[in-house]
């Protein structure tokens, strides 16, 4: 799932469920740097999701806050954008003023996709470790941090790991010498680079995908 779709997931799961005090909630809430006074308020809204409004009585009777630290806490979680007001009509006709809580949800998301992108990106780390039969040096981080930055997919990257193995290469720059030259023929999975060989090589699809890698990628001349 792309990380936009993954986050507009999120926010809706958050804006129709149940709400639940949960990890992903406290960790945002930390991030923030909120006090617990503005901790508390933020809880409280997400607690009224379905009709979330800056009731001053309920908030002291039920947090024993004076409201004077509400409405400070209320003016910070706003200038810090974790909430919008909404002007609405209600079924009287009457405007009132609705919390949106949007912003926090998306600031849920966002730390969410950070989290599966540093979990993803450990993964390939571990993948190249365990292929090389050692550690990576700090530049070979910063080599595999790039490849990623520049867009490139782990599906692709470990296609290129896999053709540096078969040929006997175990060094990052056969693979980005191959990235390149992939880039260059505007590959971008595993499966455009297999379309091409079959049509260079005009067989039939290989039983095994290492067969796959029997071609010298930087001497192709198209």
């Amino acid at each position: 799932m792309e990380v936009i779709e993954m986050g507009d997931t999120i926010v809706k799961l958050y804006q129709k469920q149940n709400f639940v005090i949960g990890e992903d909630i406290l960790k945002t809430i930390k991030k923030n740097g909120l006090t617990l006074d503005e901790a508390l308020l933020i809880i409280y809204f997400c607690g009224n999701n379905n009709h979330p409004i800056l009731d001053i009585d309920e908030i002291m009777e039920k947090f024993g806050m004076s409201e004077l630290e509400i409405m400070q806490a209320f003016a910070t979680i706003t200038n810090k954008n974790l909430i919008k007001i909404k002007m609405v009509k209600n079924r009287e006709g009457k405007v009132e003023e609705l919390i949106d809580l949007t912003p926090f949800y998306e600031s849920i998301a966002m730390d969410i996709g950070e989290k599966e992108k540093s979990q993803s990106n450990d993964s390939i780390f571990s993948t190249f470790e365990r292929e090389f039969a050692r550690p990576l040096s700090s530049m070979e981080f910063e080599l595999i941090n790039d490849w990623l930055d520049k867009g490139y997919k782990e599906e692709l990257i470990n296609a290129a790991l896999k053709e540096a193995i078969y040929n006997g290469s175990f060094t990052l720059r056969y693979i980005d010498a191959i990235l390149r030259e992939w880039h260059k023929k505007g590959f971008d999975s595993a499966k455009d680079v297999e379309v091409y060989l079959r049509k260079r090589k005009n067989v039939s699809k290989p039983h095994r995908n290492d067969n796959l890698f029997d071609y010298n990628w930087l001497e192709d001349e198209e």
